[in-house]
């Protein structure tokens, strides 16, 4: 594509993440991304080209996008740099599709309803007037009995995400070092939905199960 240089890191060679950012940043790029942070230099990197004007992109294997943050201060991240650079974490898990050809909705037993009510809280209500639903009468859906063999019971994939912005709220808890359950509870007050949530509202809409959603979002 046009405007755009791509480099395969080739750590035998020696050219690595950390490298391969230095390289980049002497050629004065407006968007960086980096393919995953897996060490303080490249951590320590990433962030001075942040405070340096340029909008970067990377990865983390964390359990949770409000994770992403004490594990930044465990590669040796400087808290106030972090709080200074930091904009937006995501955390994604991939569902699998019920496949649309052969579903069929079905009324829950009360104890999920009670629990899916409960995980939801405000975003039940407000997910039922979005879609003209009767808040009384939740609906899951499932793979339908009579669904022929040669037919699977899912049918692609679905991302289901949570997305803490860094507020000043949260770079304060960067400041002190707070653990991720900290961040994660100051972004359900500012209006984060956590994977499980995004989770349960795709399994109202149909898109998969609620035992898929379970499967992944309670690793």
């Amino acid at each position: 594509m046009s405007g755009i240089n791509q480099v395969q890191i080739n750590p035998q060679a020696g050219l690595t993440f950390a490298s391969g950012l230095r390289s980049f940043l002497r050629q004065d790029p407006n968007i960086i991304m980096v393919g995953e942070i897996r060490d303080s230099e490249t951590a320590e990197l990433a962030i001075q080209a942040s405070l340096t004007g340029h909008l970067v992109f990377s990865t983390l294997h964390t359990s949770s996008a409000a994770g992403a943050l004490p594990r930044l201060l465990d590669m040796g991240a400087e808290p106030f740099l972090l709080a200074s650079s930091m904009t937006l974490v995501a955390g994604q898990r991939v569902a699998r599709l019920l496949n649309p050809d052969f579903k069929e909705a079905y009324t829950p037993e009360p104890e999920v309803i009670a629990n899916i009510k409960q995980v939801l809280g405000p975003h039940y209500v407000q997910f039922c007037k979005e879609k003209n639903l009767d808040p009384e009468k939740l609906q899951l859906y499932r793979s339908r009995a009579d669904r022929p063999e040669d037919q699977l019971e899912y049918k692609g994939r679905i991302a289901i995400f949570e997305v803490i912005r860094v507020t000043d709220e949260v770079e304060k808890l960067i400041l002190q070092r707070a653990p991720a359950s900290e961040v994660e509870k100051i972004a359900i007050t500012q209006g984060t939905l956590v994977m499980k949530q995004d989770g349960y509202l795709k399994a109202l809409e149909g898109l998969t199960t609620l035992e898929e959603v379970l499967r992944i979002a309670e690793i």
